[in-house]
This record gives C-alpha cells, sequence and structure tokens, in this order.
C-alpha cells in the first residue's frame, strides 16, 4: 500500500480475476479464501494515524505494552484496557495458495525495535481492487471484514465495502459437522488427514512484512493457510453437494443444462443460503443432530447481534438434507430413493430463484416426468434409504433389492435382441423403463450398447426411442458425449430438419398475421382518433348549452335558429343555416365565424313594424356587410316607408306577364 504504482495495481486487478475465473472453470463454488494477519496496537495509534498528514505522514506504534511504558508520550502514558486494542489489517492475502494467491500488505517499517506507519496517499486503484474482491470464506471472517472496513479510512486508503462472505463454521454447521472439536487443528486432521502447525502461527507480530522479503518459512506458512482454507471449503462443499444432489442426472434432466451450468447455480445457491448466517456456537457446541446443528445457524438483526430463530433459508436447507444420512453415516445410497427425493428438492429450489438462473426451474412435474424419474418403480416406503451397503457393494448409487420391480441385468458379452426380449419379459419390465434403469446403473455399459447399435440397424431400430434417453443420461451425469448411432443420429436428424421447416412455415404465417393486425389497428387508430375528436366537439357543445341555460340566458334567436337546422352549436359559432354569401368579404366571412354575443333583451312590448320584412340600410343591400346603427326610433320611422314601397313593388309584379310574375313573386318570397 502506497508504494505499488496505480498501473501495477490495475494490471493486478485484472490477474486476479482471471484467476478467480480460473478456479471458477475447476469447481463452480462462488467464493474463494481469504487469510487476514492482524498487528495489534492500541485505539490511540490509530486515531494517530488519522491524523497525519502528508507533511508529517510517519506515526510510530506500540505493540506491546512495554513500549506503552517506555514511551515518553503523554497520550501514551495511560496504558488501555484490553478492550481498547484495535487490529489492523497488516496482511492481506486472497486465492487458492497453490496456483495464485494476492498479497496485499500495510506500509509498515521496523526502525530501532518499533513499527512505524507511513500513512499513504489515498489510491482510488486500490480502492478499486479491495471492493472488487470476489466473495470470501475464512475462520472468523467477519471480525476480519470489519476490521478492513473501519480502518481502511484512517489508514489512508479510502472507503472499502467487500462484497459477501462466508464463514467456515457456517459451512461445517451446513454439512452436518458434529464433533465437538471446532479447533483448525482437528477439522485439519479429520477432512485433510494431516496435522495443522498453528503454535507458530502468530509469528511474534511479523506478518506485517512484504511478501517479498519474508523468509521463506514465513511465506510457506502464509501460503499454507490460505491453501488449507481452500481445501477445506471446497471438500465441505462437495460433501454437501453429495448429500443434497447425489444424482446429477435426474436434476440435470429437469433443469435442461450440463453439470457445468447446475454447479454454477448450485455454488450461486449456496452463496446466498450461507452468507450473512453466523452460528450460535453455544447451540453448536450442544447440537447432536444434523437438525439440531442446522437450527443453531442465525441471521444478523439490524443492531448486530443473532436473531432467535433461523432464516428461512437454512429452514429449507433442513428439508433438503433431512432424508439422507450423511457422508459419515454412509451418505446416499439407493438410486430410486434419492431420484424420489430429487423431485421434491426441484420444488424447494424453484421456490429459492438465484437471480440469472430462473431460466432452469420453468419445468413442471408432470405424470410423464414421474415415470421418467422412477423407471417405472413404486412401492418407496418399503425402501430403508439409511440400510448399509453390504462391503462388496460399489460406491455409485446401488439398486434396493426391497423394490417391487426386479433388477435387469443384461450381459453385453452375449447380446442380441433376442436376448433382451426374453430378458424383460422375464422380469415383467417395460422395456424403455427397464432400460433406462439399467443405463443409470451401468453407464459404463452405454457405449458398448450404443456400438452393437452401430453394426445392427435391427438394434439400433428397436432401441431407438430410448437413444436420446440414454445419451443424455452420460451427458448429465459423466459430462462427456457418448458414442454415436449414425442410425439414431439420421432419424433425429430428418426429425429436427422437419420440424425447422415446419416452424419457417409456422413463423412466417405468424408474421402475416401481424402485418396484418398491424393494419387493422392503425384503421382503428384512425377511427379512434376520429371518434375522440367529435366527441371533443360535442363534449364543448354540450357544456356551453348547459351552462346557457345555467345562466337564464336566451340566444339571438336569428343565430339560434341557424345553428339549430344545423345540428351545430360549437362555442356559440353559428353557420347561418350552413349557408355563406357568394362574393362576401373575407371580413365579413370572419364575422359570420366569431361568437355570437349573449344579448340582454328588454322587457318592451313588440311592434309588428320593426320587424318588417326586408328591412336593411343602404350599405348592407350593397354586400359590404356593414351592420346598421340606427337606433330604434329611427327604425320604426322607416318601417312605414318600407312597407308601402314593397307594396308598390308588388303592385307592379302583378301587371307582368305570367312567367316574369312567378319569378318575381320567387324572388320576392325569398328576399322575405
Amino acid at each position: 500500500v502506497g508504494v505499488t504504482s496505480a498501473q501495477d495495481i490495475e494490471e493486478a486487478t485484472k490477474w486476479m480475476k482471471q484467476m478467480v475465473q480460473e478456479d471458477e472453470c475447476v469447481m463452480p463454488l462462488g467464493m474463494t479464501a481469504i487469510c487476514v494477519k492482524p498487528l495489534k496496537v492500541p485505539r490511540s495509534d490509530l486515531v494517530r494515524i488519522g491524523k497525519a498528514t502528508r507533511k508529517d505522514p510517519a506515526v510510530t506504534l506500540h505493540t506491546t505494552m512495554e513500549q506503552l511504558r517506555s514511551d515518553s508520550d503523554a497520550d501514551a502514558l495511560v496504558a488501555p484496557d484490553k478492550n481498547d486494542w484495535v487490529q489492523l489489517p497488516a496482511q492481506i492475502i486472497i486465492g487458492n495458495g497453490i496456483s495464485w494467491a494476492l498479497s496485499i500488505a500495510l506500509p509498515l517499517f521496523e526502525e530501532k525495535g518499533r513499527l512505524t506507519y507511513i500513512k499513504p496517499t489515498p489510491q482510488k486503484e486500490l480502492t478499486s481492487l479491495l471492493n472488487g474482491f470476489p466473495p470470501v470464506v475464512g475462520i472468523e471472517v467477519k471480525d476480519d471484514v470489519a476490521a478492513i472496513e473501519s480502518t481502511a479510512p484512517q489508514l489512508g486508503i479510502g472507503t472499502v465495502y467487500l462484497n459477501r462472505f462466508v464463514e467456515l463454521e457456517t459451512l461445517m454447521a451446513m454439512c452436518g459437522w458434529l464433533h465437538h472439536s471446532r479447533s483448525r487443528f482437528a477439522v485439519s486432521y479429520i477432512v485433510l488427514g494431516t496435522p495443522l502447525n498453528r503454535l507458530s502461527s502468530t509469528v511474534d507480530q511479523r506478518w506485517w512484512r512484504l511478501f517479498d522479503t519474508m523468509p521463506d518459512a514465513l511465506r510457506a506458512l502464509l501460503l499454507f493457510d490460505v491453501k488449507w482454507l481452500h481445501m477445506i471449503s471446497r471438500l465441505l462443499v462437495i460433501c454437501l453437494r453429495e448429500e443434497v444432489i447425489p444424482d446429477p442426472e435426474v436434476m440435470c434432466a429437469l433443469s435442461g443444462c450440463r453439470q457445468k451450468e447446475y454447479l454454477t447455480w448450485w455454488g450461486q445457491w449456496l452463496l446466498f443460503t450461507a452468507t450473512g448466517v453466523f452460528p450460535d456456537k453455544a447451540k453448536m457446541y450442544a447440537a447432536n443432530t444434523r437438525k439440531e446443528a442446522l437450527a443453531s445457524l442465525r441471521a444478523l438483526g439490524e443492531d448486530g447481534s443473532l436473531l432467535g430463530s433461523p432464516p428461512r433459508r437454512i429452514i429449507a436447507l433442513e428439508t433438503l438434507t433431512s432424508h439422507t444420512a450423511t457422508l459419515a453415516e454412509g451418505g446416499a445410497c439407493y438410486l430410486h430413493i434419492e431420484r424420489e427425493q430429487a423431485l421434491q428438492s426441484y420444488q424447494v429450489f424453484k421456490q429459492q430463484v438465484v437471480p440469472g438462473f430462473a431460466h432452469l426451474f420453468k419445468s413442471e412435474i408432470s405424470d410423464s416426468v414421474m415415470l421418467r424419474v422412477r423407471y417405472g418403480q413404486s412401492g418407496f416406503h418399503r425402501v430403508d434409504h439409511r440400510r448399509r451397503l453390504p462391503a462388496k457393494a460399489s460406491y455409485h448409487l446401488n439398486f434396493n433389492p426391497a423394490l417391487p420391480l426386479s433388477r435387469v441385468v443384461i450381459n453385453m458379452e452375449k447380446f442380441s435382441l433376442s436376448q433382451l426380449l426374453s430378458i424383460f419379459k422375464r422380469a415383467g419390465r417395460s422395456l424403455n423403463e427397464g432400460m433406462l434403469e439399467w443405463g443409470r446403473l451401468n453407464l459404463e455399459c452405454i457405449d458398448e450398447l450404443f456400438k452393437v447399435c452401430q453394426k445392427d440397424a435391427v438394434i439400433a431400430k428397436k432401441l431407438r426411442s430410448i437413444y436420446e434417453p440414454l445419451r443424455l443420461t452420460v451427458v448429465h451425469v459423466c459430462d462427456r458425449d457418448p458414442v454415436e448411432v449414425p442410425y439414431c443420429e439420421a432419424g433425429f436428424a430428418k426429425k429436427q430438419s422437419s420440424a425447422l421447416s415446419t416452424e419457417k412455415e409456422r413463423n412466417e404465417d405468424i408474421k402475416t398475421r401481424i402485418e396484418d393486425v398491424h393494419e387493422q389497428m392503425e384503421a382503428l387508430h384512425q377511427e379512434l382518433v376520429d371518434l375522440a375528436n367529435q366527441k371533443r366537439e360535442s363534449d364543448a357543445a354540450l357544456a356551453s348549452i348547459e351552462s346557457d341555460m345555467a345562466k337564464g340566458k336566451r340566444i339571438d334567436r336569428s343565430v339560434w335558429r341557424g345553428a339549430q337546422s344545423s345540428m351545430r352549436y360549437e362555442e356559440h359559432s353559428p353557420d347561418y343555416g350552413g349557408r355563406a354569401r357568394k362574393g362576401a368579404s373575407p371580413h365579413r366571412r370572419a364575422a359570420m365565424q366569431e361568437p355570437c354575443a349573449v344579448v340582454e333583451l328588454p322587457a318592451v312590448p313588440r311592434d309588428p313594424t320593426i320587424l318588417a320584412p326586408g328591412w336593411r340600410d343602404e350599405g348592407e343591400a350593397q354586400g359590404h356587410g356593414r351592420a346598421t346603427s340606427l337606433t330604434l326610433k329611427r327604425k320604426v320611422e322607416r318601417g312605414g316607408a318600407l312597407a308601402a314601397s314593397q307594396k308598390a313593388s308588388r303592385q307592379e309584379s302583378s301587371s307582368s306577364s305570367g312567367a316574369g310574375s312567378g319569378s318575381s313573386e320567387v324572388d320576392s318570397d325569398e328576399e322575405n
């Protein structure tokens, strides 16, 4: 820290991620071993480090009580109690200890028997490296992570939040560890079969030294610590996996994937289950059964204390492990019992979906799936799944003799179709289900069977319906492809070609239907727009009428009749009966479209002479469209003259010819 350049830190970050990916390819676990070597100092030293500046970055540390007593510093004269000491992460090492390891050491230097800390300038590359750590597993890792996160800002590293972490004791409880001794020595001796020397692990507070400057013995011990964690964590996970998923074929078949993808999901599910869960040590040490050991696991509350009951994900794990004996008791022994239990395990896994793996649990447990899983067997209640195997039995899952249907035994050296049919006839078994069961119990014989099918097309034709299930059995269990049978492969290729052409036709038909629906939707959309516009117009007219009626006002009668005749009443804009004068000026046409004024008519008795037809002023008669401004009195005076003039014109028209007279009357009526 503070010595390595930013470029080297970035290269180390990329290298670490690459190494983690390589470890995941070997065994997808989702967590990496970490080991933190602490340096114990008084809290006052950490405070002084936080106050150090760039001009004076050096801080002398006190690592023993003797140094505190001999120091003349006033702040150090008062010796702190045992709770006032802090653990500095002097050395952080992450990796597998076999092929790679990454070490991060604090800038500590020894001078005259005293350690001096040189506070570095914060480097964002280093902060990104620490924040980019993968999920880690370790011993007392919760305290190690808390020490890193709490001291990093004062040490000049920056704000650090490590990724998820898993406690090794949590993995031990999940795997059914019931031994009362949980020390590193006991765990190493029981799991690895070799002792672990922990007497010299403190190395007299010398873990602060850079990895390159350490003596070979210290480097070997440091690498062995992280290697030990790597091996122990993976062996414990393997033990748990063998108990929860003893038959990978049925789980891979239900999820429709190969082992690599399924194990990747398994590692993420296990990480999700174990993260944030810690053992209640009093209950864990008192546990005598697997169920009690799992019940001792607790999640942390908001105040950092353990909750009173295990979380739901631990309860789900208890249902998965309750049916199978631990490896110390013999583990899973019988094939059909484990395949039956796999159906229940599949439902449990389906309810606890891990992000990114939901597609593995979309299948439904149908009757055909049950027949495929059980191989046509029944009566599982008769079977004692904890019954020990005989000494000469194979390590693989075996056939339980208590099952109603007997096991099929085929001699591959004298294999023939007639022999095969007679064997199944005597056993009273279905050919398909019995052959699938035989193939699962005799994986090494499937390749021999396929070689026989390569030579004999009659046998290949008889067994073509179970060729693909047998092939997938080898793929799911052995994670490899078996020998191919050309006759069966050609049949599958033909079916795939037919399915491809059928699906292409279906795709084109769907595409055409989509285009037709799009056209219909466009037409409906345009119709919807038109109806919406008409609705807005109608709403506006309705609101105007209701407003006028509520105010008790009347509309100009000439305008009202025009609006009624055209069935329009929008914003008081009359259309004058749908007619417009030809040759009218733009000003007049605009005036016709302007809102009509509401007139308050006084209570005056009507005079017939005022409403005499044909009453206009001279300007309007010439088509200028200007309204008259005569007073009511002038209108009354002119009313009589206009009436007399109209009477004279009618008399003159009566003396004209019949055709001319008829035309004049029509014009006069229209004008009136």
